[in-house]
């Protein structure tokens, strides 16, 4: 038993213990009272004298006192372990309430938890419900397998291996056995960092390039300059 935090049922053990000698001492007491009584009744007959009595009445006042003594520091022990218990209960009821409230803080603390790890497997699995439904618009034949294939896809999802191993895997190889299990072909090549790629747009033949006015079409003989638009003075080379 720590001084911190007393047995309760030691100092209840130890209050009925004084109170059984409270008893006792209170019996003695009366029996002393009653043995001077009878002394003095014989001393006032004539049957003792007050001599030889003296002796038998001091032996017996002094038991008297002691007992009454004892009853006193008896009960003040007693309110002191009353008092003890007291604090020992509060202090048992404070600690309850202090146990109880961080139970209850670390409950709350684990369904916090539980609550951020199901939103996150929430959001993953929107992620690959999106990555493999943009497959499915690709590869579907028609709208009946569409919606076929996207209720396989909401089944898988929602229970089994695939969303026992949701956090577990990575998020490549989860979308690989979705469409393993929808027996889907998506372009791979497309994949990067998480997201598939827009497709690349188709090439064009290359155009022609624009001509200038006066400029002389590529591919084609310079024409020679005509005499009008030579400068005067200017000899025509041949």
């Amino acid at each position: 038993m720590s001084s911190a935090n007393p047995d309760i049922a030691a100092i209840d053990a130890a209050l009925a213990r004084g109170e059984w000698w409270q008893k006792v001492l209170e019996e003695l007491a009366e029996a002393g009272v009653q043995l001077a009584s009878a002394i003095a009744d014989e001393v006032k007959a004539g049957r003792r004298s007050a001599v030889e009595a003296a002796d038998d009445f001091a032996r017996i006042a002094a038991a008297v006192r002691q007992a009454v003594a004892m009853s006193f520091r008896l009960d003040e022990a007693m309110h002191g372990l009353t008092a003890l218990r007291g604090c020992a209960a509060h202090e048992i009821a404070a600690a309850r309430i202090r146990a109880e409230a961080e139970a209850a803080e670390r409950a709350a603390r684990l369904d916090a938890a539980k609550q951020r790890a199901r939103a996150r497997r929430e959001a993953r699995r929107e992620k690959i419900r999106e990555l493999v439904m943009q497959v499915i618009d690709r590869e579907a034949a028609d709208a009946k397998d569409h919606e076929r294939l996207s209720l396989d896809l909401d089944t898988r999802l929602g229970f089994g291996p695939v969303w026992t191993d949701i956090d577990r895997l990575p998020l490549r190889r989860t979308v690989q056995r979705l469409c393993a299990a929808l027996r889907i072909a998506p372009d791979w090549s497309r994949w990067k960092a998480g997201i598939w790629n827009p497709p690349e747009p188709p090439s064009r033949p290359d155009e022609p390039p624009v001509q200038r006015s006066g400029e002389t079409p590529p591919g084609e003989p310079a024409q020679r300059t005509r005499a009008a638009d030579r400068p005067p003075g200017t000899a025509r080379l041949e």
